[in-house]
Parts: C-alpha cells; structure tokens; sequence
C-alpha cells in the first residue's frame, strides 16, 4: 500500500504514469478512414443503443422498444415498462433485457412470456446494467457499470473517477448472480471467449480477460473509451469505442478543484467531457481547438464525439479498425455485431444502424 501511495505522489510530481495527459495516436492497424461515415445506412431509430442478432435477423433497443429490423423498416417485438439497457438473445429463442440498468428480465422472444428476472450481485442492488452476453443458453453474463449512477449518466462516473463497474455471472434458473470482477472503473462490455469472459474496464482504456489460466490484460492504452464487445466469425471479437480520449478531458480530470467546480456550475451537457455526439450548440467545449480550413473541419482536429470500432484477431492483436472522424456524421458507435455476413453498428450518436460488407473490409488494408 506504501509503495502505491508513493508510486501514485511520483507520478503527479512527475507528470508520469497514472498522471499523465499524453493520449496514444492512432496509427498502424488504428489508422483512421472514413468506412463508418460511408457504410450504408440500413435504417434510423431515435435513441438506437444496443444490437442482437439471433443468426438471420438483427434486433435492436431504443428507449423503452425492442424492435426488430425488417427489410429496411422496424418491427416493434415488445415494449417494456422502463428503457432497455442491454440485450441479449440466446440459441433457445429468449431474450435478456436489462431494464433502466436496475434488473435484468428473460423472455421468450416468441410471445414475450416472463421466465426469470435479476436484481442483484452478491447480495447489493443493480444500478447500471449496460451489457449482457449469454454463455450458455442458461448462463448469462452482465456488466454493471457503476454502483452509484444509472446508465445514462456514464459520463457523470467518468468525471467522479467512478471505480464501482462489477463483472456478474447469472445462473438463470437461481436467484442470485455471482460477481467475476469488482471494482472497475465503470464496466461496459462483456463476452464469453474461449473458456473465458472478455470484458471492458473504460475509464482505464483496457479489456481484460479471465481464462483457464487466470487473468491478462487483453487490449491496453487504448485511444479511445472502449464499450460493448461482440464475437468475430474468424474467431476474434469487435469492440465498439463509443468516443475517444483527448488531452484536455485527461487533464481535467487531474485538476481535481476545476473538475469539480465544473460539476457543480455548468450544465452537464456543457462539461469538457466526452460526448456522444457534437456540433448541435455554440455552448459547447472545444470549439476553439477545431481546426479548419476554407470553412472546413480538419479529421485531426481533437475530438468531442468520435465513432470507432476495432477489430482484433484470435491472437489478441487489434488487426484493423472503422472509423467516423471529426466532422463525421456516425459517431458514438455504442453496439456492433456480425449477422448474416455483414457487420452491423449502431450510432447512439446519429439515431442510426450502419451495415458495413465484410468482405471489403477484410480487403481494406485499413
């Protein structure tokens, strides 16, 4: 405890480690393009958030709605009493909701009958449920983001250096869950891979990884926030980053007298925070770093929303990624996911679902 209490006055003293502002660049496999912004725009859904898909059709959340994507149009399938938070559909024909992050419901999809319902883990009360993944067809896992503030107010946990995300596994049939990972610095994403769970700590840019052989770190340094993650056909997994990460969001989190001054005097939609979407009030932050020429915003400029989703291969190394840049129009990817040979994403920030062909993109250099 001395040597962390020490390690951590170095670092501030130093600018260093845990104290550092420096974001990492996005080049290599990161590097940027525009296939997000110029994937086909399959249909629009107001508060579109997570995705499904049970082999042929692909399902999707807004609001208090669980739709399912006909053609180019939505079929409503069930409307709960309270928004869905996250979903999951399992080989059986059921379907695990997360409702306003505070229970998780199971249903048969068919009719929409009840069969079981979860609210809480190890013995506490769920509060920020935002992501669901069936291991088996009677084992559910679960991310709850924060012990201390609903889904929709994840960028309030960013900004009070939030360490209360918890990992769950769900017997479906018992009335308990049991926790897998606590303390993490908002947990969203989560996935069963290869006799172990995949799952995304966002604060701290990194997806870990619980196997057989006990715990690594999967993805480190990230340049962006990661989010959900779904399984790859060739056996490695998309992870969505919903925005991500600048220089100045770093360092006003360090300045602990600004950042709290800022919470309690500026709207939150105003903070110098990340965002899901921008460019919709003169009010809002980082308009001056923009940089622009003939009247036009530059990709580099630093980013308020961003849409990002990387695709890392069976060996753990991220292998290409999609991009929505500055000035793009799909940002805040918060769900992607394969279905009948296409990846699918949702653009919570865009009201939008984007269908990109994989086949050009495995022969995108990107």
């Amino acid at each position: 405890m001395r040597l962390t209490t020490l390690q951590r006055f170095s670092d501030r003293l130093l600018g260093r480690g845990s104290a550092a502002i420096t974001v990492p660049v996005m080049d290599g496999a990161l590097k940027p393009n525009r296939a997000l912004d110029d994937a086909q725009v399959v249909a629009s859904l107001e508060g579109i958030d997570d995705l499904a898909c049970d082999g042929v059709h692909v399902y999707a959340s807004a609001g208090q709605e669980l739709y399912r994507l006909r053609g180019g149009d939505w079929v409503d399938v069930m409307r709960m009493d309270a928004p869905i938070t996250a979903l999951a559909l399992s080989g059986d024909g059921c379907v695990a909701l997360a409702l306003q992050g505070r229970s998780i419901e199971v249903r048969r999809l068919s009719d929409g009958a009840w069969l079981a319902e979860l609210r809480s883990l190890d013995g506490q009360p769920l509060q920020s449920v935002n992501a669901l993944a069936f291991e088996t067809d009677a084992q559910l896992l679960f991310t709850d983001g924060s012990t201390r503030h609903a889904p929709a107010q994840w960028c309030h946990d960013l900004m009070d250096k939030g360490r209360t995300g918890r990992v769950g596994r769900w017997q479906v049939s018992a009335g308990d869950a049991q926790g897998l990972s606590h303390h993490q610095e908002y947990a969203w994403g989560v996935l069963p891979y290869r006799g172990g769970v995949l799952h995304a700590e966002t604060w701290r840019h990194r997806v870990h990884f619980d196997g057989p052989q006990g715990h690594a770190i999967m993805l480190a340094e990230l340049p962006g926030y990661p989010s959900r993650i779904a399984a790859a056909s060739d056996g490695g997994w998309w992870l969505t980053c919903f925005t991500c990460r600048t220089q100045l969001v770093e360092f006003v989190l360090r300045e602990d007298a600004y950042r709290l001054r800022m919470m309690a005097e500026i709207d939150p939609r105003y903070w110098i925070a990340p965002a899901l979407s921008s460019g919709h009030s003169f009010l809002e932050p980082l308009q001056g770093a923009g940089v622009k020429q003939m009247g036009q915003l530059k990709p580099w400029a630093p980013p308020r929303s961003y849409g990002l989703v990387i695709k890392v291969g069976p060996q753990g190394r991220i292998e290409s990624a999609l991009h929505s840049q500055v000035g793009g129009r799909h940002h805040g990817i918060t769900a992607a996911l394969e279905c009948d040979g296409a990846l699918y994403a949702a653009s919570a920030g865009s009201g939008r679902l984007l269908r990109l062909d994989l086949g050009a993109q495995q022969g995108d250099p990107a």
